[in-house]
């Protein structure tokens, strides 16, 4: 027994701790029964990687959560700025006012905690900052009311004997979120296409043995970013990646052997989907490269690389015929609305703007197919 923890409550909260490793959603329980725990506010769990920075917390903290995220105070944190200038990054303990600042007074007047935490009722705090291995930097801190001082004595003792399990579930929840994406990845190598996850700077964090056998297409370059050899499609996915919030952005990047030459695959961009507590985890998007087989019909080939839906061929081979939007939707019985999405959502797929465009990204991969 910790400073006054049962046996009973230090076991329940390192359960519950390690299951919201793997269940994100639970970590707001476990840093609000931290604040009980050490008669505190409550807690929060900050992640900072390369998708930015992403906060868990307590209830209680929401407002003050809110504002610092929205106010900036990320990149003036005091508190978290001093833990690393003092080398005190991976200490296996809470750390408090008496490290953070030179005395109270100095922690009485640091920017963020007068004008924010002071300003929401609260002011003091005890926490951790620690480095997990797959790059994310992960500070937990649990939040004291001004008027009941500083987290120290037995309230201090009960939180650091907790340490070891709340740094190691971080931790685990970090490899929990890289392996969903291997899963993925795994899922793709069985299909036989080559692909690789990405950061939003098109760092590559993990790749399937096809991707690397691919290496007519791309390749990785300083800082393991992704590059592709066609220019012009390298930077294509550099926008789709800076782009992967618009729910219309391109997804797909044709890829040519030569500019102005016939287009030889195609790379698809496919976002990594996150609930609001998943903050762990830096990559962002799954890129998976298509190649048309030989003696492949061209809008069976057009459908494949670009993942379009038979309705969305249908209108694709259409508009290529000549037809417009409006013959389309009487031939097809289907109003003119529907039409126009599904061309709207057709070109968002093939990266193009234009309906021209899209003729000519058709009749080129049927003329230029391979042959067996």
């Amino acid at each position: 027994m910790a400073g006054g923890l049962s046996d009973e409550d230090y076991a329940a909260v390192e359960a519950a701790a390690y299951e919201a490793a793997v269940v994100p959603e639970l970590w707001p329980n476990v840093l609000a029964t931290l604040g009980t725990i050490s008669n505190s506010a409550g807690g929060a769990l900050l992640c900072l990687n390369e998708r930015g920075p992403h906060l868990v917390h307590a209830p209680v903290l929401d407002r003050a959560a809110k504002r610092f995220l929205s106010e900036g105070w990320i990149a003036r944190n005091g508190r978290a700025g001093n833990v690393m200038a003092k080398g005190m990054v991976g200490a296996p303990r809470f750390v408090n006012e008496d490290d953070y600042f030179g005395s109270l007074e100095e922690a009485e007047q640091d920017p963020m905690v007068r004008d924010l935490f002071r300003a929401e009722g609260f002011g003091w705090a005890a926490g951790f900052l620690t480095q997990l291995p797959h790059g994310d930097l992960v500070v937990m801190n649990v939040e004291q009311y001004y008027e009941r001082g500083p987290i120290r004595g037995d309230d201090l003792a009960r939180l650091d004997s907790l340490y070891p399990h709340l740094a190691r579930a971080a931790m685990l929840s970090g490899r929990a979120d890289f392996e969903r994406v291997r899963t993925a990845i795994e899922t793709l190598t069985a299909l036989g296409l080559p692909a690789a996850a990405l950061t939003p700077s098109g760092r590559v964090v993990l790749a399937n043995d096809d991707f690397n056998a691919a290496g007519h297409v791309w390749a990785t370059r300083g800082g393991d970013r992704l590059g592709l050899h066609d220019h012009a499609a390298d930077a294509m996915l550099s926008d789709a990646l800076d782009a992967l919030k618009l729910a219309r952005s391109p997804r797909s990047v044709p890829i040519r052997a030569e500019p102005g030459g016939a287009i030889t695959a195609v790379v698809q961009v496919v976002p990594i989907r996150r609930q609001a507590h998943d903050i762990f985890g830096s990559t962002v998007a799954i890129v998976v490269l298509s190649e048309p087989k030989a003696g492949m019909a061209g809008a069976t080939m057009v459908q494949s690389l670009f993942d379009l839906t038979p309705a969305e061929i249908g209108v694709v081979q259409a508009i290529v015929a000549g037809q417009t939007i409006a013959g389309i939707a009487k031939a097809t019985s289907r109003s003119v609305e529907t039409i126009r999405n599904q061309l709207k959502t057709a070109m968002a797929k093939t990266g193009c703007t234009r309906q021209v465009e899209l003729v000519l990204l058709v009749r080129q991969l049927t003329d230029h197919m391979p042959r067996g």
